[in-house]
């Protein structure tokens, strides 16, 4: 699971790209991270190496990535 997180100064991103084989840990750590942090919008692609964007203003980003991040280790 790869995490990337990309601030553009008012808004920001998340970036999670993961393989089909983590498939329930890549969902676990996006629906984890919706219910966590209100205010972001998820965007899901792709069948084999599934990619994942959340994106949002930058405040509400650096709470969710703290999540994300605290998900992907459990």
């Amino acid at each position: 699971m790869k995490i990337q997180y990309q601030d553009y100064g008012a808004v920001a991103n998340i970036v999670i790209t993961s393989t089909v084989f983590e498939f329930r840990k890549h969902n676990r750590v996006v629906d984890a991270t919706l219910l966590c942090t209100p205010g972001i919008i998820a965007t899901r692609s792709g069948m084999f190496f599934m990619r994942s964007v959340l994106s949002g203003k930058s405040r509400d980003m650096l709470r969710a990535y703290k999540t994300v991040q605290r998900e992907a280790k459990r």
